[in-house]
C-alpha cells in the first residue's frame, strides 16, 4: 500500500465508483436546472435521498430556497446529455443549454426530469445536514418515484442470473473523470441467514 497525502485531492488519487444523477431544481427567474452530481445516494431505507451541495453553487441555492428537488438516474445512452447538463453558465447567469435537454413536467413537485432516464425521484427539501469543509447534505423526501417497465424488479422475481442488469443497464461514474456501463452482475454471497 502506498500512503498518499490527506489533501484536498486525496479522492483523485485512485478511482472509485458513483452513481451519476442529475439534480433537477428551479432559479431564482423560474427557469429550471439540472445538474449532474456524483456524491448522491438514498438516506437509509426510507423513501429519503440526499446529494452533498454547496452554498457556492445554485443547485443548492435553488433547492434551499424553493423547497424542492428532482433527481433522474440517467442511462447509457443520455451520457452525453448528462454531460451537456454540466455546462458551464453564460456571463448572466443564465445556461441556455439545458432548454435543450428532453425533459418531462414533475407531478407532485414544480420541477422537471430527464426524459427516458431509468429511475426518477421527485423530493421536498426535508433537511440540509452537516458541515463537511464547504459542502453540506441536502435531503429530501422522496414524494414520487417512477422506474423504467424494463429495469423494474417485482418483488419475490428471480433476476434469472442478472438479465435484467444486461437487458437494461446501468451507468456509472468512475470518479475523478472516467464512466462505466454495467450490464454484467452476479449474486452476492450473503452469508446464511444474513438479515438487513
Amino acid at each position: 500500500m502506498v500512503e498518499i497525502e490527506l489533501d484536498r485531492n486525496l479522492w483523485n488519487r485512485c478511482y472509485t465508483v458513483h452513481t451519476l444523477v442529475l439534480i433537477g431544481s428551479r432559479e431564482e427567474d423560474g427557469e429550471y436546472n439540472l445538474a449532474p452530481k456524483h456524491m448522491a445516494m438514498p438516506m437509509g431505507f426510507s423513501p429519503y435521498f440526499g446529494f452533498m451541495g454547496t452554498p457556492r453553487k445554485s443547485t443548492y441555492r435553488n433547492v434551499k430556497r424553493e423547497g424542492f428537488f428532482t433527481v433522474s438516474f440517467p442511462a447509457p445512452d443520455q451520457l452525453i446529455t448528462s454531460s451537456l447538463a454540466a455546462s458551464q453558465r453564460e456571463e448572466d447567469d443564465s445556461k441556455p443549454v439545458i432548454r435543450t435537454l428532453p425533459t418531462v413536467p414533475a407531478r407532485k413537485v414544480e420541477g422537471y426530469l430527464l426524459e427516458g432516464a431509468w429511475f426518477q425521484l421527485e423530493c421536498r427539501l426535508d433537511q440540509i445536514a452537516g458541515k463537511f469543509g464547504e459542502w453540506e447534505m441536502v435531503v429530501g423526501e422522496v414524494v414520487a418515484a417512477y422506474v423504467h417497465e424494463k429495469a423494474l424488479r417485482r418483488t419475490g422475481e428471480d433476476e434469472e442470473g442478472g438479465k435484467r442488469i444486461y437487458r437494461s443497464p446501468l451507468l456509472a461514474y468512475l470518479y475523478p473523470d472516467r464512466f462505466a456501463v454495467i450490464h454484467e452482475s452476479h449474486a452476492f454471497p450473503f452469508p446464511r441467514n444474513f438479515k438487513r
